[in-house]
């Protein structure tokens, strides 16, 4: 909640009210009440449009200050509940995609280097047939908790996909996909009857200097595309080389301890 006076010396109210929305943004909610001894409806009126929620008199009385703050506590917890609706995953409560891609959008504009990483669990389609939706919905939950505990910036961008954009270059990218291919090939996914043995094939990219989040995403989806052509339960990696349009799929590294058919491999464009 921010209370604010709405003449005041060094800065304009309508300035405050406007600055203040941009730092909250569409992930924070924010309840702001503006103070004035002012009867002025029009000056009232532009605060009201600058952002500002709610009106009270200068000097304001303790029960009317209290009642509005209770107010403002209710329009709070009703922001935070759309927001959750918004923005994660009913079924496993990673981010959603509509969040990842809010993410990606506001990252766009920045010079940092970053890489993208995509996931999906191999043989899903038979997870589904063998043991319904609600073994499917099992296994989703359970690939979901496991990525959380690695990284809890992780979405779930499609019904057996994931997603993680990484604030760094692709190496580290790199060894966060290889630690979640192993961690989830070590152990089963127990289901009421059965346990089932999960792996999941990962893509990774890197946005390079020029290049947009678009490009980067559609790298990690042609890597993502050659781990499962290649056999599965592997990481590959996306690298922009020499501007040739070939892909060549090359063994980077291959450890029989990390996991049935574990495997990275680097993916030349």
């Amino acid at each position: 909640v921010l209370l604010m006076a709405i003449d005041f010396e060094g800065m304009s109210s309508l300035e405050l009210c406007w600055s203040a929305r941009l730092v909250a943004s569409t992930h924070r909610p924010l309840f702001i009440i503006v103070m004035s001894a002012s009867t002025d409806e029009e000056q009232l009126a532009e605060a009201l449009d600058a952002g500002a929620d709610d009106f009270i008199g200068k000097p304001p009385r303790k029960t009317e200050l209290l009642a509005r703050l209770r107010s403002g506590k209710r329009m709070l917890a009703a922001q935070r509940d759309l927001i959750r609706i918004a923005s994660f995953d009913a079924l496993t409560g990673l981010r959603n995609r509509r969040f990842f891609f809010d993410m990606i959008a506001e990252a766009e504009a920045k010079p940092d280097l970053a890489s993208i990483l995509v996931l999906d669990i191999d043989y899903f389609k038979q997870v589904n047939d063998r043991h319904g939706h609600d073994g499917g919905d099992m296994v989703l939950q359970e690939v979901a908790r496991r990525l959380a505990e690695i990284d809890s910036r992780f979405a779930r961008i499609g019904g057996e996909e994931f997603s993680l954009l990484v604030r760094g270059p692709i190496e580290m990218a790199a060894v966060i996909a290889e630690k979640v291919r192993r961690e989830l090939a070590m152990l089963p996914v127990k289901l009421p009857s059965v346990e089932l043995q999960v792996t999941i094939s990962v893509g990774v990219a890197q946005r390079n200097p020029g290049m947009t989040f678009e490009q980067a995403m559609k790298d990690a989806d042609i890597a993502l595309y050659a781990s499962k052509s290649g056999g599965r339960n592997r990481v590959t990696l996306a690298r922009v080389a020499d501007n040739t349009a070939s892909l060549e799929a090359q063994p980077r590294s291959h450890d029989k301890s990390q996991g049935p058919r574990g495997e990275v491999v680097m993916l030349m464009a």
